[in-house]
């Protein structure tokens, strides 16, 4: 028997019912994630050469915004399975960190890559798996993170400039964040 999405949306409300604080925190994720994705996507337009100092600014308010999502996604995703939310959360403080790191230190951007694809690859299988925020965004998250892990793949060993790659992997974080938002936006009526 297949379900709708609207069914399984009232049957996570009903086995796993969040109280009003954290609906109200899915109301404010939602605005922290179209904050941070539009920063991405205006640091991205700035560059690194054109404003340094904005640059580092943006790029520090842009993860920064990301960590009040990462919480609530965490709440969300330990409703249904919580070695999911776990790794989900710390993965995700760590993309925040590295990259906020890789502005003062571009050889970062390697690792900030791979972590990157770690975290979408976990939010990505759980939403898949689960609906727990949108089925439709884990596989597009899941397509990220085999594209990223690609990318690490190719140009890892070969000890390539991963600057030339970082203008699309902003865009596609930005975009990322933009979708998530809207997903949330949408999710806090069925929470």
């Amino acid at each position: 028997m297949s379900t709708t999405r609207a069914e399984s949306a009232s049957l996570a409300a009903e086995v796993f019912p969040l109280d009003a604080h954290e609906r109200e925190a899915l109301s404010k994720a939602a605005g922290w994630a179209a904050l941070a994705g539009i920063t991405h996507l205006l640091r991205t337009a700035i560059g690194p050469g054109l404003y340094p100092d904005w640059y580092v600014f943006l790029t520090a308010l842009a993860y920064g915004l990301m960590l009040p999502v990462i919480a609530v996604l965490h709440v969300r995703h330990a409703r249904v399975r919580d070695s999911g939310a776990v790794l989900g959360t710390i993965i995700g403080t760590v993309v925040v960190a590295i990259g906020m790191g890789t502005s003062a230190a571009p050889e970062l951007a390697l690792a900030a890559l791979f972590v990157r694809a770690m975290w979408w690859w976990t939010l990505g299988k759980l939403w898949w798996e689960t609906d727990v925020v949108s089925r439709w965004l884990g596989a597009v998250t899941l397509g990220l993170a085999v594209g990223q892990f690609a990318l690490v793949i190719i140009f890892g060993p070969v000890g390539a400039d991963m600057t030339t790659l970082a203008l699309p992997l902003r865009i596609a974080l930005g975009l990322w964040m933009l979708a998530l938002a809207a997903v949330l936006w949408r999710s806090r009526r069925e929470a």
